[in-house]
């Protein structure tokens, strides 16, 4: 993966509440989003649409 640059943008990582695996990517602007993100988004081990929370890109 890239390195994430120093700045108001940021990566992050989309984790599903249902099976804890980190299914997507995208970035944060930070000044514009204080809290963090939740997103219904697909889950392919689920196969449904499940709540997908942010953590941590590794």
């Amino acid at each position: 993966m890239a390195k994430a640059k120093k700045g108001a943008v940021e990566l992050v990582a989309l984790k599903c509440s249902e099976c804890n695996r980190r299914n997507y990517t995208t970035s944060k602007n930070r000044r514009n989003i204080q809290g963090k993100l939740e997103f219904k988004k697909y889950c392919r081990f689920d196969r449904k649409h499940t709540l997908h929370v942010e953590t941590k890109v590794k």
